[in-house]
């Protein structure tokens, strides 16, 4: 039987807190045009203020995507990081102290959420993954397997 990786980002779903408030910054920003003068400096400075916050409201979620990327194999749990450099985190099972998942509010609507693996030195946060239980399960499974090998 041939190795499977598991592989995981963060859902776009996960940041619809963004998109709302982009939205509502939009909003904001079409409602000042009357009230701003152009000529002015402040006026100015206003909105370049509130555009830097919609590039970012928007472009957050895609910069999470691209920078992390999750790996779940049959003998650990790997949190790569970075796009020139990469930065690996790997909690192999034997070492995993405790794993958690994690739904908000809008996760519970959206089904997304965060899976959490406690490990003896690191700790790897998975977030805004969809179906976080079906992560969780899969990782307490294997976990478990290994503390019965080693009772045995």
């Amino acid at each position: 039987m041939g190795k499977v990786d598991l592989k995981y980002k963060t859902t776009r779903i996960s940041f619809i807190q963004n998109y709302f408030l982009a939205i509502l910054v939009i909003i904001l920003l079409l409602l000042l045009i009357p009230f701003l003068n152009f000529q002015a400096w402040w006026s100015n400075l206003v909105i370049l203020g509130i555009f830097s916050l919609i590039f970012f409201l928007i472009f957050e979620p895609e910069a999470e995507r691209v920078l992390r990327e999750y790996i779940v194999t049959a003998d650990e749990i790997t949190k790569v990081e970075g796009i020139l450099t990469k930065k690996r985190i790997s909690i192999p099972y034997q070492s995993v102290a405790d794993v958690r998942y994690f739904k908000g509010i809008t996760g519970r609507i959206f089904n997304f959420g965060d899976v959490i693996i406690k490990g003896i030195k690191d700790d790897i946060i998975i977030k805004g993954v969809r179906k976080p239980e079906v992560i969780y399960n899969l990782i307490k499974t294997k976990v478990s397997r290994i503390k019965e090998e080693k009772k045995e």
